[in-house]
C-alpha cells in the first residue's frame, strides 16, 4: 500500500504543473452542463432492486417521493400537498400537490402511489413493517388517498419519508406493478430530471436532462424535502478508470464534481485555483464487513468470531486514509458514533486485533481449511484498500482465502446469490452504509437476524428478531436506546456484521459551482455552475 501511495504522488507529481496550465488556458464552458463522477458504476437502475448507493442517489434525480427528510432529520410533505391523521391514529388521508405529472406529462394519480407503496413494502424492512400495520390503502378521488392501519403507529410517516434504501420512490402504476424481484424496464419518473435512455453507456456514462413537467415545492431545499429546482439543464455521471484521472479532470474543468476524493490527492486540490475539497456529510458512513451464514464455513458462530478477531480496524482505515486521522473514527458502536445510541458494549474483540486467539478459536470452531472467497471490489480505492488488508487479515488467522478481484457492479450482482462458491456464491464482501440508516435500528438492515428474509448474509438469530420486534413497538425513546444497546450487544455476540470504522465523504468540486446541499445522499437540484 506505501508503493501504491508513492507511485501515486510520483504520477502527480510529474503531471501537476501541466494540468493547472491546462486548466488555465481552457475557456471557460459556454454549456449548462454538470460532469459528476460518483463513487462506482451505475450497474442497476432499479432503486427497489438494491441498496447500491449509486443506484439510490442517481434515482433522487428521477423519482420523487411522498415524504422526505430534511436536514434535521424530520419529515416534510414532498410530493403530498397535505396530510391528516383520524383523531383515533389509524387513518393517514393524504393529498397530493396540484400538478403533479410525470416525466411522461401524464399527471400522477392515487393508484399510481398505492401501487408503488406495494411494490416497496414488498422490499424494504421499513415498508414490510408498515405493510403489517396496515389494514387497507384505498383512493378516495383523483389526488387523494388514504392509508388505514389496524391499530395506531407512530412511525408511518417515518417509513414514508425514509431516506436510504430502499426509498419509497413513487412511479406510474403501469411500472409499479412490476414484481420487486424484477427489474422494470421503463424510467418514467416524477422527480426534476429524467434519464436519457438513448445516451446511457453502462460504465462509461450516464445522462440526465430536465423533466419538464416537475413543478418543485416553494419551500428552500432542505436535503431531501423543499424544493427541488433543476439549475442545470444537463447532468452526465461519467466513470473515469481510476482516481487521479478524475482528479486531473477536475482541476482542468473537463468534470466539476467529484465524490470519494483519496486522501492522498487531497493536496493536489488544494494547491489549485480552480477546485476544492470539502466534507460532504459529517455523520459519514462505516465500513462494513459482512458475512455468509448461509454458507460453511461462516454458519459457524466460532468461525465468525475468529474472524472478527483478525481484522483490524485500525489498520484498515489507515490502508486508505494513512495518517489523516480527521477523516476516520475507530468507532465501536453499531448505531454509529455521534448518533444517539452510541454505545461500546460487547465491542472488545471488534476493537482489539487478535491472530493468535483467532487462530485458536478457529481450531475450537472445528474449521478444516473450507474455502473462503472474499469478494474484492479494485474499481473503487477505497473499497480496494480495505479489502486487500482484510484478506491479509483473514490469512494471516489461517483462512483458505480467494480473493476474487472485481468490479463494485459485480459485487452488488453476486452478494445476491447464497449459493455455494462453486455456484456463484460468496463468503465476505464488504459495504458502507451510511449514518443515516445505520443509526436506526428499523432501518439498519444487519439487526434484524431474519433469516432467508433478511439482507445479504441472512443473519438468522431468534433474540435479534425478538429485539427487533420490540423496539418497534417501544412506548418511549428511554425503551427504544435501552433496546439498541442490547441489539449491539446480541449482534457481536452471534456477528451479524462487524463494522471496520467510521469515515466521511470527501468531494472534489469546482469553484464554479454553488448550491451543493450538504447530507448522505449526493443531491444536485439547486446547484448552479457560473461561467
Amino acid at each position: 500500500m506505501k508503493f501504491r501511495r508513492l507511485f501515486r504522488a510520483a504520477l502527480l507529481g510529474g503531471m501537476l504543473a501541466s494540468v493547472a496550465a491546462l486548466a488555465t488556458a481552457l475557456p471557460a464552458q459556454a454549456d449548462n452542463t454538470l460532469r459528476i463522477k460518483m463513487t462506482g458504476s451505475l450497474g442497476i437502475i432499479d432503486p427497489e432492486l438494491t441498496t447500491s448507493t449509486p443506484t439510490r442517489d442517481m434515482a433522487y434525480l428521477v423519482w420523487d417521493t411522498l415524504f422526505a427528510t430534511d436536514a434535521d432529520y424530520k419529515v416534510q410533505p414532498q410530493m403530498v400537498g397535505k396530510y391528516a391523521i383520524s383523531d383515533d391514529q389509524k387513518t393517514y388521508t393524504l393529498t397530493l400537490r396540484d400538478g403533479l405529472k410525470w416525466s411522461d406529462g401524464t399527471p400522477v394519480t392515487p393508484a399510481d402511489c398505492i401501487a408503488s407503496l406495494k411494490r416497496w413494502m414488498v422490499k424494504d424492512s421499513f415498508g414490510r413493517l408498515l405493510a403489517g400495520e396496515l389494514d387497507h390503502m384505498e383512493a378516495v378521488d383523483d389526488t387523494t388517498f388514504k392509508l388505514v392501519l389496524k391499530e395506531p403507529w407512530g412511525m408511518t410517516l417515518q417509513a414514508l419519508g425514509k431516506p436510504g434504501a430502499y426509498v419509497p420512490f413513487m412511479m406510474p402504476q403501469r411500472i409499479a406493478d412490476t414484481p420487486a424481484d424484477k427489474a422494470i424496464t421503463e424510467y418514467v419518473g416524477s422527480g426534476p430530471y429524467m434519464m436519457k435512455m438513448d445516451e446511457f453507456a453502462p460504465g462509461s456514462k450516464v445522462v440526465y436532462v430536465k423533466n419538464p413537467y416537475y413543478v418543485p415545492r416553494d419551500e428552500p431545499a432542505s436535503f431531501l424535502a423543499g424544493g427541488k429546482v433543476a439549475k442545470v439543464d444537463r447532468i452526465e455521471r461519467i466513470d473515469f478508470p481510476d482516481d487521479v484521472s478524475a482528479v486531473n479532470a477536475l482541476l482542468a474543468g473537463e468534470i466539476d464534481y467529484m465524490e470519494g476524493v483519496p486522501p492522498d490527492l487531497l493536496p493536489t486540490i488544494e494547491a489549485s485555483d480552480t477546485a476544492e475539497w470539502y466534507i460532504r456529510d459529517h455523520l459519514g458512513k462505516s465500513l462494513q464487513v459482512v458475512f455468509n451464514w448461509a454458507q460453511p464455513p461462516f454458519n459457524n458462530e466460532k468461525v465468525r468470531q475468529a474472524a472478527v478477531m483478525a481484522l483490524s480496524m485500525k489498520d484498515i482505515q489507515q490502508a486508505y486514509f494513512g495518517d489523516n486521522d480527521k477523516l476516520y473514527t475507530l468507532c465501536p458502536a453499531v448505531f454509529f458514533c455521534g448518533a444517539p445510541y452510541e454505545t461500546d458494549i460487547n465491542s472488545e474483540h471488534v476493537m482489539k486485533q487478535d491472530i493468535e486467539g483467532a487462530k485458536a478459536l478457529l481450531k475450537e470452531a472445528g474449521y478444516n481449511n473450507e474455502p473462503v472467497l472474499v469478494i474484492h471490489p479494485t474499481d473503487a480505492q477505497d473499497a480496494d484498500a480495505y479489502m486487500t488488508v482484510a484478506v491479509q487479515n483473514l490469512r494471516a488467522a489461517g483462512f483458505n482465502v480467494e480473493d476474487f478481484a472485481t468490479d463494485t457492479a459485480t459485487m452488488f450482482s453476486r452478494r445476491t446469490n447464497n449459493g455455494p462458491i462453486a455456484d456463484g456464491g460468496w463468503s465476505v464482501f464488504s459495504t458502507g452504509w451510511g449514518g443515516i440508516d445505520m443509526m436506526n435500528p428499523i432501518t439498519n438492515v444487519f439487526t434484524k437476524g431474519a433469516c432467508d428474509k433478511g439482507w445479504f448474509g441472512w443473519a438468522c438469530d431468534d433474540q435479534l428478531q425478538q429485539l427487533s420486534a420490540a423496539y418497534v413497538k417501544a412506548a418511549t425513546p428511554e425503551e427504544q436506546k435501552d433496546i439498541a444497546i442490547k441489539l449491539q450487544a446480541r449482534i457481536y455476540d452471534v456477528i451479524s456484521f462487524v463494522p471496520m470504522g467510521q469515515n466521511y465523504i470527501v468531494v472534489g468540486r469546482s469553484k464554479k459551482l454553488s448550491g451543493l446541499i450538504d447530507g448522505a445522499v449526493s443531491t444536485f437540484w439547486n446547484v448552479s455552475k457560473s461561467d
